[in-house]
């Protein structure tokens, strides 16, 4: 599974997700379409350090890596991890 794939599948099944799986793209901003708020984002974090074996940063704690899917498999992606 990709790690889009993996993120996205995350987000449809543990978070209370407002969004149809199907329209929950890529590129979906999902702070901006409030799919996900700063609660479920610490969620997310969690479940990429224990997926994909990786530790995010304080000064990656940004608005930026977490917009969209594409945006965190970039954060994970970019620490070497093409998935678990």
């Amino acid at each position: 599974m990709s790690t889009t794939d993996s993120i996205r599948e995350f987000i449809a099944t543990e978070l209370d997700c407002s969004v149809p799986p199907d329209q929950l793209t890529d590129e979906l901003l999902l702070i901006d379409e409030r799919v996900i708020d700063s609660i479920a984002i610490f969620q997310v974090i969690d479940y990429l350090e224990s997926e994909f074996d990786i530790e995010v940063l304080d000064e990656e704690l940004l608005p930026e890596n977490f917009a969209s899917i594409s945006a965190m498999a970039r954060l994970v992606d970019g620490k070497g991890q093409a998935g678990s």
